[in-house]
């Protein structure tokens, strides 16, 4: 029997990769640290504070999964890249890894960043590009990897560490570019951009869920950039929305700053994952129609008194 333990289940990628789990057949065990929905014939939800060890654990030991996939972290915007509570999610991590292998758990798959690697570089690739994060989360991600690695040595538990771009999609937190775009083409304001000539990675987020879920299922261990291998400049995802929503407006590129050192490329080599079998299936232009539609869709309904 497959069954997978995720954390996070309930985060921007993680509800997009349980209903993958389930149409792939996985009895999966499902945390969030708030009471979810009832089980369901393929997902039974477990309400656990990962920060408190030793209950967690105790859940493992219960529950024995074979797969882990580790989603969880802060992923508070505009806050998580220097939270102190990435040191916790170090140790906790760490504590979840050991719990997982310690009741026999075979392969885990978890969720870094690309914040890990040398953002000088520009073209990120998992065995040439050095790591050197310049911010809190990336140096504990990066700690968090290279410390799991030493503490399943020699254990018969594997692991995939996926080193996740910049996803995008339904459920994006609110302050994020593409949200926040579109809100203020919806609402007649400003557009305030910065130059918009730097070149990122977007890749949806059921695409993310998508390389997640076949992790789980391949037997290579190592790391994985989880990207669309495609830059972008931001600027062309600003105009490709007015041109989604007919806003005929002027975004004013230039009006936010942006830091000395704000890096003027940065993409994934996805070289490593193709190898295995995935590949991105959703174009930029098909995924901000889709990102769209569902924003436009989510201010129809009624909000709860």
């Amino acid at each position: 029997m497959k069954h997978v333990l995720v954390t996070g289940a309930n985060g921007f990628i993680g509800r997009a990769v349980l209903p993958l789990l389930a149409a792939r057949g996985w009895q999966i065990s499902a945390i969030s640290r708030r009471p979810q929905g009832a089980a369901t014939t393929s997902t039974t939800w477990h309400t656990a504070d990962l920060f408190d060890t030793d209950a967690t654990a105790q859940l493992l030991g219960h529950l024995r999964p074979t797969h882990l996939l580790h989603l969880a972290w802060n992923t508070e915007h505009g806050r998580f890249w220097q939270a102190p509570d990435n040191l916790q999610w170090l140790h906790a991590s760490l504590a979840l890894l050991h719990a997982f292998a310690k009741a026999g758990g075979k392969r885990a798959v978890v969720a870094g960043t690309c914040a890990e690697y040398d953002w000088g570089h520009g073209f990120c690739s998992e065995d040439v590009t050095p790591c050197t994060p310049r911010s809190l989360y990336g140096e504990a991600k990066l700690a968090t990897h290279r410390l799991a690695r030493h503490l399943l040595a020699g254990i018969d538990t594997q692991l995939a560490w996926a080193r996740v771009f910049f996803p995008y999609g339904p459920g994006e937190a609110a302050g994020r570019l593409i949200p926040s775009v579109m809100q203020a083409m919806d609402t007649g304001g400003p557009v305030r951009c910065s130059h918009g000539r730097q070149y990122r990675d977007f890749l949806h987020v059921d695409d993310v869920a998508a390389a997640f879920a076949h992790l789980l299922d391949v037997t290579d261990g190592g790391v994985f950039n989880i990207a669309s291998g495609a830059p972008v400049q931001l600027r062309q995802i600003v105009l490709t929305l007015a041109r989604l929503m007919h806003w005929s407006g002027t975004p004013d590129f230039g009006a936010i700053a942006v830091p000395a050192d704000d890096p003027p490329l940065l993409v994934g080599d996805i070289t490593r994952l193709r190898a295995t079998g995935w590949q991105p299936a959703i174009g930029l232009d098909d995924g901000l129609v889709n990102t769209l539609a569902d924003w436009r869709q989510q201010r129809q309904q009624p909000r709860s008194p």
